[in-house]
């Protein structure tokens, strides 16, 4: 049997600790809350464990207090558990109800037993299959984890490395983790590998190159001015020479210089002695026209030396520098403007040379030097790599959008390509577990179609139709409604008369499911078996019934499920309540009487418990809860007083009410039960509301009327925000003023019945 509930992580409105360790459900269960609460929740989460399929992970505590984990996805740890909710009746009666066509609703009776050994086989044939595919589903879902995480991940790499250099297009909502996942199924042949990767990541981190200036020829003009040299050495001048200027060329250049700073002059500057004609005609002689001509030839030759020395460091020096190119050619420039530096180093050491020896023939012409080693000379230092590298340069700068796209192209395909293989393979996998699921799936299927043609053979027809209709003239007091066989005698339809029952009211809807429920209940009873372990969960048993089929369904519901073990009925009708309430008297007072006693049985599983369900603002936030049903709620036979009694609770407590969410829609029933006694000639709530604000001087209530059509919902909805109580807890307040102005004394005597504080209100 189930004691109690709690849950491992919240699910919709329930969360952990919503159902009391000392308020246990007994053997007989009545649960009362108003819409909103969480009662339909926690019929559903009984609904899934029922059906093997648990929303979400519990802990089922039994009538012996054993815990019991359950994991979402769970079954119930009782295996004859049923359960009745609004989605099982849409599950199983949908086509039914629907009254156009009767599928088939119940088997039924003593003659389908010899059926159920054939029925017992393929049900466990029929959830072994399913196990496979269960099984095989689960590990695809693991599979297509592993798929989405591999994609996500090169989703995840392609944003963060490429985002920064085109912030536009490197997006994930452009590169979906479905685009990701076709680019990757696609993929096909070699990727770049990693190193290609990472110098891709860093040329597009460098950003646009400069141009630079084109490497030119170096200077090689020298060579044909030096073919003569070794002639121009070896030359000497014809002259007579004085014997003391003779093999004396510190003096033969003073001597020289003289005569020009002397032409003109009659006297020695430096001796004051007279110059003769005689005397300059015997220089002229020494110096002749031959030694000016060597001398001119060699200083010419001389200069044009030094100049090609000059321009060969200046050629150097002019070379772009190596950190101007882009970083690829940088390596290859560098060594290339060093192998540069060492030809003009070469060059220069040559010209150094032949500078030299045509100094000493500047400073003697009669000298004749060996000319020096010039055949390095002969060629210009190389250019090719040093151009081409700035050729390639230049043309990077012209054709950076280009290499900047293939570059990205190069990252983008690295990181598809790298797991494109790794993807197919996952996937492949995700496919075959996927075509094992379904294949297992269908087998399932048919071998379900073959469990229906199994179960067609334990129809009773005409015998259980007749029950079933017997049934609905017992709730409603007349036979209106009937259960007839199918013409092909398989299944049941719904008559109303001679007619289809199509178009059934909410109400026979309510009353056919729950018939259908009960006598399915019946049917399920393996021969022998004990109903006694049984647990039978009915949610909202009474919705859209009149007061008769109220009675009769609260007496159908007694007699039916009084010999299973346990039965848990969860009801917002307070008449419902209150008839429970009644019928269980006994058995309840023997139950109270046994916990005065202290019987420790009694008090871990009682034989009869009333709890509510209520829903409670939690941290700001809508949680359901189960509590003890309040003593207002036993001790009155009218839903009003217990509404009474909350909405001034909620006056007292304000904001900090635990039923915050309930009071607008408690507020608005009290003026609803209040209206309808106080203006009775008006039958529509707001038409009675609107007549008692107007007789009030100056209509000072407006607002309560306001209030009514704004803010509460009648019985309201689940979805009830908890600031819209706050918001409108003044209103609140202004709903009972409203109240103790139309009517004081009754007003008076309802603080008496419920026990609240008159003087709450100003």
């Amino acid at each position: 049997m189930l004691r109690r509930l709690d849950l491992k992580d919240p699910w919709r409105s329930l969360d952990q600790g919503f159902w009391p360790d000392d308020l246990p459900s007994g053997g007989r269960t009545v649960v009362y809350g108003h819409n909103g609460s969480g009662k339909s929740t926690l019929s559903e989460l009984l609904l899934s464990l029922a059906e093997g399929a648990c929303a979400s992970g519990i802990v089922w505590e039994d009538e012996q207090k054993r815990r019991t984990n359950i994991s979402a996805g769970g079954a119930s740890p009782s295996a004859a558990m049923a359960v009745f909710t609004r989605r099982w009746v849409e599950t199983n009666l949908s086509a039914f109800l629907d009254g156009a066509s009767a599928s088939a609703i119940v088997t039924l009776g003593k003659e389908a037993i010899d059926a159920k050994d054939e029925e017992n086989r393929l049900v466990e044939e029929i959830d072994k299959l399913r196990d496979e595919a269960k099984e095989a589903a689960k590990q695809r879902k693991v599979a297509d984890d592993k798929v989405e995480k591999l994609a996500r991940g090169v989703q995840d790499r392609i944003v963060s490395e490429l985002k920064e250099f085109d912030y536009s297009h490197f997006t994930k909502n452009r590169y979906s983790v479905p685009k990701v996942q076709d680019d990757l199924r696609k993929y096909k042949g070699e990727f770049p590998d990693s190193n290609a990767h990472a110098e891709a990541l860093k040329r597009l981190g460098e950003g646009a190159p400069s141009p630079v200036s084109d490497v030119v020829a170096p200077p090689a003009g020298i060579v044909a001015l030096l073919a003569g040299l070794p002639e121009m050495l070896a030359e000497t001048p014809t002259r007579v020479a004085f014997q003391a200027l003779e093999g004396n060329p510190s003096a033969q250049t003073w001597v020289e210089q003289g005569l020009v700073l002397h032409d003109g002059l009659d006297h020695c500057l430096f001796c004051a002695g007279e110059i003769s004609d005689d005397r300059r005609v015997e220089l002229a002689r020494h110096f002749d026209e031959s030694w000016l001509q060597i001398r001119s030839a060699a200083k010419k030759l001389a200069d044009a030396v030094t100049a090609e020395k000059q321009e060969l460091a200046a050629w150097h020096a002019a070379l772009p520098a190596t950190t101007s190119l882009a970083s690829e050619l940088q390596l290859v420039y560098a060594e290339a403007v060093k192998r540069a530096k060492a030809d003009v180093d070469d060059r220069v050491a040559a010209l150094a040379a032949i500078e030299q020896v045509l100094n000493d023939k500047i400073a003697d012409p009669s000298a004749t030097p060996h000319a020096p080693e010039r055949v390095v000379l002969s060629t210009a230092p190389s250019t090719t790599v040093l151009a081409q590298a700035v050729t390639e340069h230049n043309d990077q700068v012209r054709r950076h959008r280009e290499f900047t796209a293939e570059r990205k192209q190069t990252v983008l395909d690295h990181l598809v390509g790298s797991e494109s293989e790794a993807f197919r393979t996952l996937e492949a996998q995700a496919k075959e577990l996927a075509t094992k699921s379904q294949t297992a799936k269908d087998a399932a299927d048919l071998a379900e179609r073959h469990l229906d043609e199994v179960r067609q053979a334990q129809f009773t027809t005409k015998d259980m139709a007749d029950t079933l209709t017997r049934d609905l003239a017992r709730v409603y007091g007349k036979d209106h409604l009937s259960i007839a066989v199918t013409p092909d005698g398989k299944s049941y339809a719904c008559r109303r008369g001679d007619k289809p029952g199509t178009d059934l009211s909410d109400g026979e809807r309510t009353t056919l499911s729950l018939l259908y429920f009960l006598r399915k209940l019946e049917d399920e009873q393996t021969p022998g078996g004990d109903r006694s372990q049984r647990i039978v969960v009915i949610d909202d048993p009474s919705s859209s019934l009149d007061r008769e089929a109220l009675f009769a369904t609260h007496q159908w519901l007694i007699d039916t499920l009084k010999g299973f073990g346990q039965y848990i009925i969860l009801t917002h009708d307070f008449s419902l309540l209150r008839l429970f309430i009644k019928s269980h008297k006994n058995v309840w007072g023997k139950s109270m009487s046994q916990l005065k006693n202290g019987d420790a049985d009694e008090a871990r599983f009682p034989r009869v418990s009333f709890l509510e369900m209520y829903a409670a603002s939690v941290n700001g936030e809508r949680r359901s809860r189960i509590g003890k049903l309040p003593r207002v709620l036993l001790n009155n036979t009218s839903e009003y007083a217990y509404l009474f009694a909350m909405v001034m609770a909620g006056i007292a407590d304000s904001e900090d009410h635990e039923r915050l969410f309930l009071l607008p829609n408690a507020a608005r029933r009290v003026l609803e039960v209040f209206a309808s006694y106080k203006a009775p000639h008006r039958t529509d709530f707001l038409q009675q509301l609107e007549i008692l604000v107007e007789s009030q001087r100056g209509e000072a209530y407006r607002d309560v009327y306001d209030f009514c059509n704004r803010f509460s919902h009648g019985e309201g909805s689940e979805s009830i925000d908890v600031l819209d109580a706050r918001a409108v807890h003044g209103q609140i307040r202004r709903c009972m003023e409203f109240l103790r102005a139309v009517d004081g004394e009754h007003f008076q005597r309802m603080c008496a019945a419920t026990g609240a504080d008159a003087g709450l209100l100003p």
